[in-house]
């Protein structure tokens, strides 16, 4: 998934429209994405994840990889 990076023109037009507690909850949700600790690669394998269809490709991995009977799940 892409994310559309806005101009920071837009940005600042967009600050400018803010009352008081909207820049607030801004300013306390800004905080919280700069003390986010970076993900270590291994948690987010997920994302490279394939669609196979296969609904037992978990149990039966080696069947599927190097073709050796299917186990009883």
């Amino acid at each position: 998934m892409s994310v559309s990076v806005p101009a920071k023109t837009q940005i600042y037009r967009a600050l400018d429209g803010l009352n008081s507690e909207q820049l607030g909850q801004l300013w306390e949700y800004i905080q919280q994405l700069t003390q986010q600790q970076p993900v270590a690669p291994l948690y987010r394998i997920h994302e490279q994840a394939l669609g196979t269809g296969i609904k037992d490709l978990a149990n039966q991995h080696d069947h599927y990889l190097y073709g050796s009977d299917k186990r009883d799940a």
